[in-house]
Formats: structure tokens, C-alpha cells, sequence
């Protein structure tokens, strides 16, 4: 069997991450003001799985901001949705980050804290 993820690792968090979001409008060059929550329900270095109950306008490769605290760590990602799943009264989506060779030493180290301090409760 093939998968489609070529990840190393991909975090799955037991409760889901509290976030918020918005658009990117790459045409016009700005970004929305107005942000929607949204949790992540799991993580890599190059992408995440988010769960909202707000529709993003989905064309293909449709950017967002994504902004979360993890281990009380502010992260500020932008990322392309790359898919979209409706789910009864919410929104599931793919996002694959874009971010900076810095930025993913940042989010596997703190990842991982986050895994270890969980798994010791």
C-alpha cells in the first residue's frame, strides 16, 4: 500500500490544539483582519489537519495564516490548502505549511516537549 504522506513523523494531538486562522489573498497582497478558530487535530514539519466550522473559500492551493500556542510557544505559520472534508456541521482541511528550515527546528523541538510532557501524565 502507498501513502500519500512522505513524512518522518506526523503528531497526533489527543485534544485537539485550539487555533485561529485566516485568509490570505495572494492577488491582491493582504490578509484578512477578521479571524475564525479552528483546532488542529494533528501536525508535521510540513503540514496539519484542521477542523472548523467555518468554510474556506477552497481554490485550489488557497492560502491561510495559521497562529496557535503550543507549550506556551507562540507559533505564526502560513500554509496552502491542499483538501477539504465536510463533515455534518463542520469543515475538515489539509494544510501544507510553508515554512522556514528555522521555523521547523522550532516546531519538532517543541512537538516533541509537548509528546513527552504528555506522556508523562
Amino acid at each position: 500500500m502507498r501513502f500519500r504522506r512522505q513524512e518522518a513523523f506526523r503528531y497526533q494531538f489527543g485534544q485537539p490544539l485550539p487555533c485561529t486562522f485566516r485568509l490570505v489573498h495572494n492577488d491582491e497582497k493582504y490578509i484578512e483582519i477578521e479571524e475564525k478558530s479552528a483546532h488542529i487535530h494533528d501536525i508535521s514539519p510540513h503540514g496539519m489537519k484542521l477542523e472548523t466550522l467555518s468554510r474556506i473559500p477552497c481554490e485550489h492551493n488557497k492560502e491561510i495564516e495559521v497562529t496557535f500556542m503550543l507549550n506556551d510557544v507562540p507559533f505564526r505559520f502560513s500554509g496552502k490548502v491542499v483538501w477539504e472534508r465536510p463533515f455534518v456541521r463542520t469543515y475538515y482541511y489539509g494544510v501544507r505549511l510553508l515554512i522556514s528550515n528555522e521555523q521547523e527546528e522550532k516546531l519538532i523541538s517543541e512537538i516533541k516537549r509537548h509528546a513527552a510532557l504528555h506522556r508523562q501524565r
